[in-house]
């Protein structure tokens, strides 16, 4: 069997979803669509939500033994795999152990609500079993915005998830959208975010600009004038203030792959932050001298 039908048979989708900071990781699907799946910003909303079984988990560890090519690491795909109850998690681990002995660091994406529905006794047991980090979705530090975009989370809800991993010494990669409030909470989706950001140690920080999806609940916001979407020269002056304004205590890997649609911003912050900010100035007067 060739490596092309090999893939073919790995992923259920032409297109697997995956973070950035996960593209030399080993990918492993486990469970499709988001448990939640109301956000109203959100394309995965419409997808089916379900978990595969273990039969056909295996199968696909079995394939994926053929061309892992020695990994060390193993992204579970999936908008939130880990809402999957502990004994599942566990059980999947050890047939990767069983099958992908080389692999040694295992991640995924979490709600802060699956975070906070387990024990701290049962994430010690996750850890234990190799699960390195996790994926959270922060998205903005305004709990006007998160109620805006039907989140159905509070930073209240993250932050206690966040705080949990800290304690369990598991470590986390948070996403923020950018012009996620619109116009009318910009300025306080940038001054929250930065705030909220800055109160934790994240491994990284993936921040993208908001994409509105036919077919979503802010797709029909938007049409309707409730919610103005932002330029991306608007967006990217709203990504500046927010750096300007993040104080991190711990170096973090900062992406922006959305800065005026075409460009991409990366840096370890905080030791980079004044050239970032003067990389950001750059693109700003020269997109406003294009205007």
């Amino acid at each position: 069997m060739t490596r092309e039908e090999i893939y073919a048979l790995l992923y259920d989708d032409a297109e697997v979803y995956r973070p950035p900071f996960e593209a030399e990781s080993a990918l492993l699907e486990v469970s499709h669509g988001c448990s939640y799946g109301r956000c109203f910003f959100c394309d995965f909303g419409r997808d089916e939500f379900y978990h595969f079984d273990f039969e056909d988990i295996e199968n696909k560890i079995k394939l994926l033994s053929h061309v892992i090519d020695g990994s060390d690491r193993l992204y579970f795909l999936g908008s939130n795999p880990f809402c999957a109850p502990t004994g599942k998690l566990l059980r999947i681990i050890d047939l990767v152990r069983r099958h992908l002995p080389s692999v040694e660091e295992i991640s995924m994406y979490a709600r802060a609500d699956d975070i906070n529905r387990k024990s701290w006794h049962d994430i010690m047991r996750l850890k234990d079993a190799g699960v390195t980090d996790l994926h959270v979705g922060v998205e903005s530090g305004s709990d006007k915005v998160l109620k805006l975009m039907n989140k159905g989370e509070t930073t209240h809800d993250i932050a206690k998830a966040l705080d949990t991993l800290e304690s369990c010494e598991i470590g986390y990669n948070l996403t923020a959208i950018l012009g996620m409030g619109g116009y009318r909470y910009s300025a306080e989706h940038a001054e929250e975010t930065a705030r909220f950001l800055s109160r934790f140690h994240p491994i990284s920080i993936w921040c993208m600009a908001l994409k509105i999806w036919p077919d979503t609940p802010l797709y029909q916001m938007a049409q309707d004038g409730r919610f103005e979407q932002m330029t991306p020269l608007d967006v990217l002056k709203e990504e500046r203030a927010m750096i300007s304004m993040m104080e991190m205590e711990k170096e973090c890997i900062y992406v922006d792959s959305t800065a005026l649609n075409k460009y991409t911003i990366s840096a370890w912050l905080p030791s980079l932050k004044d050239s970032v900010l003067e990389n950001i100035d750059r693109l700003i007067a020269q997109a406003e001298a294009e205007l």
